[in-house]
């Protein structure tokens, strides 16, 4: 003890934190072995510090100049270096006269830090009420995300999102199909498998995002999406944290990166987010997905405090979103950290109900099969899983939603249209954000529909399509549609769509002369069938339909009443055609709708 607190006295413990110095302060220990000190820092983090250095070169020349002093290090595929020192003392010193150099963009000590994982400590309907809430549970209703409207139009399919977490149930049979890539980080080898009873938290994270819609148990709001299980955080089997490096966190954003991840979630925090993490989490999104940013979705954390107490942590990156919570009454709950770098809300516990989720399979996971299956954490169990660890995951599913349908967002274009479209629940909006619920709760179908409306203006703009006839109108049902051919030569009713084949259905008409004058078609006798419903009747045309591509989804529905565009979409729950409205309408030119 008196041997620390002399070494200590005598050396100040200094590093560059984004820039500026920063003091540590040491904790006392018994023991004379200097090969790992703990520290406290200024915001109350506790950190570790041994014999590595993790820096940033500035180019080439730096890099060469820097090693030519350390025989011992290795580089990350991220561009940076770790090297290998004597010490802790020296990992301070060291990195200090890197940095002093002029030739590193960071170097601190590789610091062991032990992120904080954000939650409290036939399931649909009604469990599933973050996602379909109707005021079941005495709930507020629609206080959801609104993807039960969102999935008539997207699932997630072909979208890769990366969750950093402790662990994974691989052979969950809701989750078994989902999992694509993987890595465990903590004992480093290909097997992101969860190893102990506390080890629980990443299970829960993938049920929210992919969990498969398979007919057993609950299904995620990308239930169609694909998995990258990244194990960065491990526990020991009495239920300790392991500590994790630095670079560690670097190397699992950077496998995310390499490994196609388009979305990527993060339901924990360091709340000192070192130079190197931050480094890495800007770079990837802002020039990740080949240049369009991957969109990195964090928890802002469960200690109910403001800005002034996570304003370090990864969630409060400019680059990342980072999502808090709020309860089924549409109350901001107590734990939910908040302040002005709050991006979003979406559901979780803190009101009558928790949430819905994955869990290890048995009876040791957050659920023992008190309130039912013992595979899954029950909304009704507010001992299972919520606090912001369940809200970020949605959100990062939701983006996986938009993503499906218009791949090309960028990740400014996604937080945009998500600011857009959120609903503004709670209240202290200022400029259309609020400390406590930040641009709002998430709205999945009007994020994925805001989505498809910008790739099909992209799509569309400055091009010309030739018009496909003449549509009417000729009754009140979903199907009362008749198409006129430009010949006058044919009419067809439609008669709905092959969901397998996304083809649209149509009957033959057949009337002995069809006139179209002054804006209105004009059916002659018909003798046999539906024809002779609307024979010798008069309608006005209603508009025009135009094919912009190749799928069986791709016409766009041109309203002459409305002065409005409409692109189609698939088939709604109750049969009808879906639509989504346009912000274009063409000029009509000789059979031409321009653009």
């Amino acid at each position: 003890m008196i041997f620390f607190c002399i070494y200590s006295f005598l050396f100040g413990w200094e590093y560059y934190y984004h820039g500026h110095l920063e003091q540590l302060t040491p904790i006392s220990q018994t023991t004379r072995n200097l090969s790992l000190i703990r520290f406290v820092t200024k915001r109350g983090q506790i950190v570790g510090v041994d014999h590595r250095i993790i820096i940033r070169p500035k180019n080439k020349a730096c890099k060469d100049s820097i090693l030519q002093s350390y025989s011992n290090y290795y580089e990350l595929g991220s561009g940076d270096i770790v090297l290998f020192v004597d010490n802790p003392k020296e990992a301070f010193e060291e990195s200090k006269k890197i940095y002093e150099s002029g030739c590193a963009l960071y170097a601190h000590p590789d610091f062991l830090v032990h992120p904080k994982k954000r939650n409290f400590d036939p399931l649909f309907n009604p469990l599933q009420w973050n996602l379909y809430n109707y005021g079941q549970y005495y709930s507020v209703p629609d206080i959801d995300i609104n993807v039960y409207e969102a999935w008539r139009y997207a699932t997630g399919k072909g979208v890769k999102v990366a969750i950093l977490d402790n662990g994974f149930d691989l052979l969950h049979p809701d989750l078994k199909e989902a999992f694509v890539d993987q890595i465990d980080l903590v004992d480093f080898d290909n097997d992101a498998s969860y190893d102990n009873n506390y080890e629980l938290h990443g299970t829960a994270c993938a049920g929210l995002i992919a969990a498969r819609k398979n007919g057993i148990g609950m299904q995620g709001i990308a239930y169609d999406a694909s998995l990258i299980g990244i194990k960065l955080i491990g526990s020991y089997a009495d239920g300790s944290d392991r500590a994790l490096y630095v670079s560690t966190i670097v190397q699992a954003f950077l496998y995310a990166k390499e490994a196609g991840a388009q979305v990527i979630n993060c339901s924990w925090g360091t709340y000192n987010v070192a130079d190197a993490v931050r480094y890495i989490i800007n770079d990837l999104a802002h020039n990740g997905r080949g240049g369009k940013g991957i969109p990195i979705v964090f928890a802002s954390g469960n200690e109910g405090r403001g800005q002034w107490y996570w304003a370090n942590d990864e969630s409060a990156l400019d680059s990342v979103i980072a999502v808090g919570a709020i309860d089924n009454y549409g109350e901001h709950p107590w734990y939910s950290n908040y302040g002005p770098t709050l991006d979003f809300v979406a559901p979780s516990g803190g009101g009558s109900v928790a949430i819905t989720t994955t869990d290890i399979t048995g009876s040791l996971g957050y659920a023992d099969g008190s309130y039912g299956h013992p595979d899954y954490c029950y909304a009704t169990d507010m001992s299972g899983f919520n606090g912001t660890s369940a809200a970020a995951p949605q959100v990062a599913a939701v983006i996986a939603l938009m993503l499906e349908r218009n791949p090309e967002l960028t990740r400014d274009e996604i937080v945009d249209i998500l600011r857009r479209t959120a609903k503004k629940v709670g209240g202290g909006y200022y400029d259309g954000h609020s400390d406590y619920y930040g641009y709002g709760l998430v709205d999945a179908e009007a994020a994925v529909k805001e989505a498809i409306r910008l790739k099909v203006e992209r799509d569309i703009a400055n091009k010309s399509y030739p018009l496909q006839g003449f549509f009417v109108r000729v009754g009140n049902d979903k199907f009362d549609w008749i198409y006129v051919t430009w010949d006058r030569k044919y009419a067809f009713k439609l008669e709905g769509m092959d969901e397998k084949s996304g083809k649209l259905l149509w009957q033959r008409l057949y009337f002995e002369s069809i006139d179209v004058s002054n804006d209105m078609v004009f059916f002659g006798e018909a003798a046999q069938g539906y024809a002779t419903t609307i024979a010798l009747k008069e309608f006005p045309i209603n508009g025009y339909f135009v094919h912009f591509d190749n799928g069986a989804y791709d016409w766009i529905y041109i309203d002459r009443v409305l002065h409005q565009s409409f692109k189609l979409e698939k088939l709604n729950y109750d049969g009808s055609f879906l639509w989504v409205p346009l912000h274009v309408v063409p000029t009509i030119n000789n059979r031409e709708a321009i653009f």
